[in-house]
């Protein structure tokens, strides 16, 4: 039995890359809309700009998650 070393390093940099990429993405949507409640709360505006952040970080991990699942899933390809 031989292992590709290099692949799997590979393998292990990406999952970590990309499994912290979007544990930082879901923090900073979060992080957003709590900046947008505090703006609310103290009568300051809606804050659009949080709004559109958090938005577009949440739909960028729930892309992530559909596209793993199509990965994994055979039937999808």
């Amino acid at each position: 039995m031989h292992i590709d070393w290099s692949a799997l390093g590979q393998v292990a940099i990406a999952s970590l890359v990309f499994g912290v990429g979007i544990a930082v993405l879901f923090a900073v949507g979060v992080t957003a809309l709590s900046r947008r409640a505090v703006a609310i709360d103290e009568k300051k505006g809606t804050a659009p700009a949080d709004t559109a952040v958090a938005g577009v970080c949440f739909l960028a991990c729930v892309g992530a998650v559909l596209y793993g699942l199509y990965l994994i899933i055979p039937q999808f390809h």
